[in-house]
């Protein structure tokens, strides 16, 4: 019955963009700019696993004079946390906050934050033990508001009195960036000459830490690209089967040096 549920259910992905520039430090300067976010395609939970693709709508790059820039990205992990469940016990007083940062998950990618008390008693004297995605235990933590867990999640406790064999979980899932192919695509000059102005090769993102390394959206070489350049990069992404469904969210940070 879960899984008919789950199958008709949504997933939504969505990629937040930082921009940085730097400025050189004589009256020239290369800048950059881009759209807030971009949205790849939504998709249905499904068994089998599927690909998302969506367009950055523009990546612009100004340059009043500089010798030479490249302009470059990289992501964190697409990931997605689940509203906490009561496992036992009854209170429905604890939830779970933050934003994943999907290291525990790429391997296995769903995942399941649990925590459980231990010692009863009010908040700041009930004490717990908890389990992160990988299935490690950690015991003898007492309770608060608010207690860091790992991977970028918390646990919040509200004021009641809680009891030996309360618990309550989180699911988490990821999309790893290294699923996430990038296509740099045509550079259009709205000023400037494109001698000397290319556009990075398509290619997914390599990284092993909770950032990609950066993958390259466009360049001038030396002398070259003074100007107004744009370019809309494309983007392709897997979803493994049988995801969580709700909002998989990363952040993106595009930087022109």
């Amino acid at each position: 019955m879960e899984r008919k549920i789950i199958k008709i259910s949504s997933i939504a992905i969505i990629f937040l963009l930082i921009l940085n520039f730097w400025t050189s430090s004589s009256v020239w300067a290369v800048s950059i700019t881009s759209p807030a976010s971009a949205t790849l395609t939504g998709k249905t939970v499904s068994t089998s696993a599927q690909t998302s693709t969506g367009t950055i709508s523009y990546a612009e790059v100004i340059d009043e004079g500089t010798a030479g820039w490249t302009a470059t990205m990289t992501s964190t992990h697409f990931t997605t946390q689940a509203t906490q469940k009561t496992l036992a016990g009854a209170n429905n007083t604890v939830t779970f906050s933050g934003t994943y940062d999907g290291l525990d998950g790429v391997l296995d990618p769903n995942g399941t934050f649990k925590v459980e008390i231990t010692t009863g008693g009010a908040v700041g004297t009930a004490v717990f033990q908890w389990w992160d995605p990988t299935g490690t235990l950690t015991s003898n933590i007492t309770t608060a508001a608010t207690v860091a867990l790992s991977n970028g999640i918390s646990v919040n406790f509200a004021a009641a009195t809680y009891a030996v064999g309360d618990s309550w979980s989180a699911g988490v899932d990821v999309f790893p960036y290294t699923g996430l192919t990038v296509t740099p695509g045509t550079i259009t000059a709205a000023s400037g000459s494109l001698t000397g102005v290319t556009a990075g090769a398509a290619e997914a993102l390599t990284g092993t830490t909770a950032t990609s390394d950066a993958k390259t959206l466009m360049t001038a070489t030396v002398n070259n690209g003074f100007g107004d350049y744009d370019q809309a990069p494309g983007l392709s992404l897997s979803v493994h089967a049988n995801p969580l469904a709700g909002s998989f969210t990363a952040t993106a940070t595009i930087t022109v040096s």
